[in-house]
């Protein structure tokens, strides 16, 4: 499952990052990575883009980079 198949609200868990070495060291420095624990806010019209929550961060991402995280819902 990844972050397209969540709803909003939704609460998952950072499975893995399936990406190639540059976009998973730019998710990294935004703190996506392994084991983070994040709240899906709010959806774009679609679910091209997404929301989410990470503490108290929020982090805007685009279609190709949600398909590439594996996700386990809380």
């Amino acid at each position: 499952m990844n972050i397209k198949d969540l709803k909003t609200g939704d609460r998952a868990k950072i499975i893995s990052i399936d990406t190639d070495s540059s976009l998973k060291l730019r998710l990294q420095s935004l703190g996506i990575y392994k084991g983070v624990t994040f709240e899906v806010r709010e959806f774009a019209i679609a679910k091209q883009n997404v929301e989410i929550a990470i503490d108290n961060n929020l982090i805007g991402l685009r279609s190709y980079e949600m398909e590439s995280i594996k996700v386990e819902i809380e």
